[in-house]
């Protein structure tokens, strides 16, 4: 189970992850971005600090994600990778695909 909380920052909204990214999550968290996307909201940033475990549902949902963004003429963007989960996006090359960036402060920032 993933805990979602959705906060904005200035242009940017940010999506906090807390929990597991699984086949089990994906849909919730595929639910909250459409929405997000379907209001205009298409500068986001994820922030997955909370996030331990990730397989490949979380990861195409985030693909999927970001993919949908560039069609509205945003993008997003991930920060906070750490343990698994980073060696999990360092393996799959998404850290080469993906704008990644170490902060939230770090992502927030790079729209500016």
């Amino acid at each position: 189970m993933v805990d979602i909380q959705v906060t904005q920052s200035h242009e940017v909204t940010v999506v906090a992850l807390t929990g597991d990214l699984d086949t089990a999550s994906a849909p919730r968290l595929k639910g909250t971005l459409e929405d997000l996307l379907a209001r205009g909201k298409t500068r986001l940033v994820l922030d997955l600090f909370g996030v331990a475990y990730i397989d490949s549902a979380g990861l195409g949902e985030l693909v999927r994600a970001m993919k949908r963004s560039r069609e509205c003429a945003g993008d997003l963007r991930v920060c906070a990778l750490h343990g698994d989960v980073l060696r999990i996006f360092e393996m799959t090359r998404l850290t080469e695909g993906m704008g990644v960036y170490p902060t939230l402060n770090e992502a927030v920032a790079s729209w500016r």
